[in-house]
């Protein structure tokens, strides 16, 4: 095969795809953190999924519609940083077959010089050892390289890509202390030898991917909030949607609802599964269901540490019901606990998501472009997630402003701050300030053995993160947080520590935990408060 036409790239990029989805638990379980937070193959598999469900909606008939549908569906599906930074190798490699009636190799290398210079340009600061170095390395190779077989091509260019990949261990020394390989750059050379399986007509086993049905981690002994996994496809899509959000939310969380052609996908947890199903009857019949005892599966598989999955379980709350509004506020929110919170400290839009769940560009996109408001102000609420709310703001002809918040405690703080602003006060300013003044902890169980930072963690063990620094472990949550004091946080400017409980700890360990943290710090006012995140037992502000 010499020449590619739309339908066969088509073709490709969904084996590559089929590839990654094979592989993306290996590529989750590279984060070099023993956090449960592994999600770079799924945030990529997600964003070329969406990528190519744009594709098929618009059924190109020439390979300009086709590199057009592929890239605007990149974009507006792009999650976390890997799938921001996949969305604009996709975007330049459809930007260099634009006007091509079909592609050869050479013309397939001028498709990755452009990926590679588009990608470095939509990082603010480029880091090499990354996903970044292998995209340029196997551009520089294949630009100088002349083989016309794309099978023998692709095989020579991936081979560079893998070498680089390899490499990646000994370019930053995070990696190189975990012993692994960048967990992006592994994800495309997934992808680009998915293609060259493709290219040979092997069929790509593929692990069928249905994000909703994840469901979330699942920890051997754990107690779950929510016992049962429930799926619906009611046949309908003209649900009251907030009255159905409000009335679910109720009786649950993780919950999910997506609607197109007629039907609407309804995801909850919930330990009155039959009482959600017969609610939706209400508005239509139940076209088909299905509902798993997460509480079961976890006991069952006890004492397996599988790698973890990251949900697709973002949603969108809240809006823009003021009209005229000088400037709204957008908010990213990790749990149910944090949505009250931001909703009475007067956030506009709230946009679901954090840790092992980050949402895509159209999160973002969607919601802002609904709303009349002059001026936005995002809070990304996570490092994962900033780039592509920076990409979403790109996509909006409007005036949105991206604060680069870390934690949603930091969009807390800013957002008490604006509310004694004045029209005519900066905003940008106040909330980029209440971010950087404000320092964030959080405590999680580690889901593997490692060496972060010089610190040996364990299986099992409770981490104390600072700032998104690994600063200590303990055996319990206690032992984790006795250890705050003995950081390097300037406790004599510090006056409020916050506190926020996570879905999975228990009110009376919750309350040991604050009491622990007002002996701790007797000149500190300790307020708690039900945070509602996933994964994190405890996370909190010093102020």
């Amino acid at each position: 095969m010499k020449e590619i036409d739309h339908v066969q790239l088509e073709a490709l990029f969904a084996s590559g795809l089929a590839n990654l989805e094979t592989h993306k638990s290996f590529v989750n379980s590279l984060n070099v953190f023993p956090v449960p937070d592994g999600d770079t193959g799924t945030n990529m598999s997600l964003t070329l999924r969406t990528a190519l469900e744009e594709v098929r909606k618009a059924q190109p008939t020439s390979m300009k519609e086709f590199v057009s549908a592929l890239s605007s569906g990149s974009l507006i599906g792009a999650r976390g940083n890997s799938g921001v930074i996949l969305s604009q190798i996709i975007r330049g490699m459809a930007a260099a077959a634009d006007n091509k009636a079909q592609i050869t190799t050479e013309d397939f290398s001028q498709m990755l010089m452009k990926a590679t210079e588009v990608a470095y340009k939509a990082v603010v600061t480029p880091v090499e050892g990354t996903i970044l170095t292998v995209v340029r390395r196997m551009s520089e190779h294949a630009s100088a390289v002349q083989i016309e077989e794309f099978a023998d091509y692709l095989v020579d260019v991936i081979k560079v890509g893998r070498q680089a990949v390899v490499e990646t261990t000994a370019q930053l020394p995070a990696l190189a202390e975990a012993h692994v390989v960048d967990a992006g750059a592994e994800g495309l050379v997934t992808i680009l030898e998915g293609m060259l399986m493709g290219v040979r007509g092997e069929a790509v086993v593929s692990q069928e991917f249905r994000p909703e049905e994840q469901g979330e981690q699942r920890v051997a002994g754990q107690q779950l909030t929510y016992r049962y996994d429930t799926v619906m496809l009611v046949a309908s899509d003209h649900l009251p949607e907030e009255e159905v959000r409000a009335k679910l939310t109720e009786r649950g969380d993780s919950l999910v609802m997506a609607s197109a052609g007629g039907l609407t996908k309804v995801h909850v947890h919930t330990n009155e599964p039959y009482d959600a199903i017969r609610y939706l009857m209400r508005f239509a019949p139940i076209r088909e269901g299905r509902i798993e005892d997460m509480q079961y599966q976890a006991d069952e598989y006890a004492g397996i540490s599988p790698a973890p999955e990251a949900t697709d379980q973002t949603q969108t709350s809240g809006g823009c019901a003021e009209r005229e509004l000088d400037t709204a506020y957008v908010v990213v929110s990790p749990g149910p606990g944090f949505d009250e919170i931001f909703h009475k400290l007067g956030a506009h839009i709230i946009v679901s998501g954090g840790d092992t769940m980050n949402p895509p560009t159209e999160a973002f996109v969607d919601p802002i472009a609904a709303c009349d408001a002059k001026s936005f102000l995002v809070f990304p609420n996570n490092k994962n997630i900033i780039l592509a709310a920076r990409q979403a703001a790109t996509l909006l002809d409007k005036d949105v402003k991206v604060i680069d918040s870390r934690h949603p405690v930091q969009a807390i703080a800013a957002l008490v701050q604006l509310a004694s602003t004045s029209p005519e006060d900066d905003r940008m300013a106040t909330a980029t300030a209440a971010v950087a003044a404000t320092d964030f902890f959080s405590v999680t169980r580690a889901t593997k053995n490692a060496t972060v930072s010089g610190l040996t963690v364990q299986e099992g063990s409770y981490m104390l993160f600072v700032d998104d620094s690994l600063v200590a472990t303990g055996d319990s949550v206690g032992c984790a947080l006795e250890h705050l004091k003995e950081t390097g946080l300037h406790w004599s400017d510090k006056s409020l520590v916050s506190v926020y409980r996570g879905a999975q700890r228990d009110e009376v360990a919750f309350d040991e935990d604050v009491a622990l943290l007002t002996r701790e710090f007797p000149d500190l006012e300790v307020q708690p408060y039900f945070g509602g995140q996933a994964f994190y037992d405890v996370v909190g502000s010093v102020e």
